[in-house]
């Protein structure tokens, strides 16, 4: 179970809106969806819909109502590609097998000898996660199954070609019988339509065509929002004007109502003539209405520093993370050097950003997939006067120079990690060590990454680089500590025996890299390393420990 909660599932699920009362509705009163969930078969529901139009609060809503209205264990995921935890298919197979385990915990038997074989590492596998659902599913008293996905579009190609590949085959004959049903949302693209368009037995419901439904949930948030603004500004009953003018203008998002009522909230004048005129000019299309927000904020070359660190960072950083990253710089001597998280750091960046950026539960996110597509538009010219069109080579090249220099900082050459990650007498001390440094966490844990995905810019930090990893250094010490407590050591392995080198390498102190692994009791690095011969030292002499039968002997040598 410890293996396969690799993503916090609950907390991604608070990042979607809490739907408006009587909104999404639609969707259950829809002959589609009563066949398909009507059926006793497996079956697949697809739901589609345009960027803005409200898929994870309906998939959100769907969950919900799925687990009120039937027996089924009801599953969910949704896939978010601003974080790593979201945006890969073995983390949603891993995430609805945990939630499957924990309702029925004598199913926990069908992971066992996967786990057995391959330790954790049998979570990385889309194929076998799904395989152990299925199998799990179709035991007699499982009952039925019913996982409802969000965002698929927002998945990673790799790993979203496998799961569309495997979950298209649940209407067909190879699981004909089984209780397991799958409900997907995503936006129309093609790639979606040929990988799951095969199947006519798959049942797609299109969000798209449904304009008169989704207009009706579009003017209920419009209600909802109008009466929680005439809250704000203290006039009950006194925008009704507002409704009108939304109710009567075509097309409008969810996403660009929620924008433009968020526009009024942080309006400084709320008379009706300051707020039609508003109307009047804030542009209808998504992207121009970007570029109007971004380009009303008073510090735009903070906002633009903040937005490229969100948009190269690997996970939303928290408030405190955010806080030292956009503070540091080079010349920055101590942790101290960065100040205190101010109290309201979270407003401090929203009025940088504007709406382009939601805090929720401390972590900072971009308002929408679409604000992502927008800033990192890549070779595109620019858009407003600040030219906010993110080069991802500049932003992850942004974040690796905030990570080196934060590592780069005297606390962890005069005051390093000695503690080693394994440790468990002194797990408390390496923790508060980690809780200490507000960036710690996450530099130790991505800088690399980002570093390697500089692309061209590498050259520019290569000389920078030379703090943190120059043998003996006490910050070398620190990040690797946590870097190993984050269990990234096992991919370094990896790709350290696929570029070559000695792969025999001594240390004087410890051996080879063999010796160190099992002296850390790792199963799987050591495997690794056996598969490709490297030998132990033992007492000064090379060993291949796969050749050695002698069993008295083996013993003598590693009591000595």
């Amino acid at each position: 179970m410890q293996c396969l909660y690799m993503s916090a599932y609950e907390s991604h699920r608070n990042r979607v809106r809490e739907p408006v009362d009587g909104t999404c509705i639609w969707v259950t009163e829809h002959p589609k969806y009563k066949d398909w969930l009507g059926k006793k078969a497996s079956g697949l529901l697809w739901l589609s819909a345009d960027p803005g139009c409200g898929k994870s609060v309906i998939a959100s809503f769907l969950a919900n109502h799925l687990r009120a209205s039937t027996d089924a264990v009801v599953c969910y995921f949704f896939f978010k590609d601003d974080s790593e935890e979201q945006r890969r298919a073995t983390s949603a197979l891993c995430a609805i097998l945990h939630q499957l385990f924990a309702r029925r915990s004598s199913l926990y038997k069908y992971a066992t000898e996967e786990f057995t074989v391959k330790g954790k590492r049998f979570t990385e596998e889309v194929e076998i996660l799904w395989k152990i659902l299925v199998k799990a599913v179709a035991e007699e008293g499982c009952g039925d199954v019913i996982c409802v996905v969000g965002g698929l579009h927002e998945c990673e190609e790799g790993t979203q070609a496998q799961l569309l590949r495997l979950v298209n085959c649940l209407p067909g004959t190879q699981a004909p019988d089984i209780p397991l049903k799958f409900l997907v949302t995503s936006c129309p693209y093609h790639k979606i339509e040929r990988g799951l368009g095969s199947q006519t037995a798959i049942i797609r419901l299109k969000g798209e065509d449904e304009v008169i439904s989704i207009a009706k949930d579009v003017s209920r948030v419009i209600d909802d929002g109008v009466q929680k603004l005439e809250s704000y500004w203290g006039q009950p009953g006194g925008l009704g004007y507002l409704r009108n003018l939304l109710e009567s203008s075509a097309d409008r998002t969810f996403l660009w109502v929620s924008l433009f009522l968020g526009i009024l909230r942080d309006s400084e004048d709320d008379s009706a003539e300051e707020f039609t005129n508003i109307f009047s000019t804030v542009p209808r299309d998504i992207e121009e209405l970007y570029t109007k927000i971004l380009d009303k904020s008073r510090y735009p070359d903070k906002a633009r520093r903040i937005l490229g660190i969100v948009v190269a960072a690997a996970r939303p950083l928290i408030l405190r993370e955010m806080n030292a990253a956009f503070r540091i710089k080079r010349e920055h001597r101590s942790s101290k050097d960065l100040g205190d998280l101010p109290a309201e750091f979270g407003k401090i960046v929203k009025n940088w950003c504007g709406l382009f950026v939601r805090v929720i539960d401390s972590k900072i996110y971009l308002v929408q997939q679409t604000a992502r597509e927008f800033l990192i538009k890549g070779s595109a010219s620019g858009h407003g006067n600040c030219q906010y069109t993110l080069s991802p080579v500049d932003s992850n090249f942004l974040l690796a120079d905030i990570c080196i220099s934060y590592l780069s900082l005297e606390d962890f050459e005069n005051e390093p990690l000695v503690v080693h990650p394994r440790d468990c007498s002194r797990e408390a001390e390496f923790d508060g060590y980690v809780e200490k440094y507000a960036l710690l966490d996450y530099a130790a844990s991505h800088w690399a990454d980002r570093f390697r995905d500089s692309q061209t810019r590498q050259m520019e930090l290569l000389e920078f680089t030379w703090l943190v990893c120059e043998g003996g250094s006490k910050r070398l010490l620190t990040w690797w500590n946590v870097y190993w407590r984050k269990g990234h050591h096992g991919t370094v392995v990896e790709r350290l025996l696929q570029e070559g080198g000695d792969i025999n390498a001594r240390s004087e102190e410890f051996g080879t890299a063999l010796n160190i692994a099992a002296f850390r009791e790792d199963e799987n690095i050591t495997r690794k390393l056996l598969q490709m011969d490297v030998k132990a030292c033992i007492l000064g002499r090379e060993y291949n420990i796969v050749e050695i039968n002698e069993e008295r002997w083996l013993k003598w040598v590693v009591q000595s």
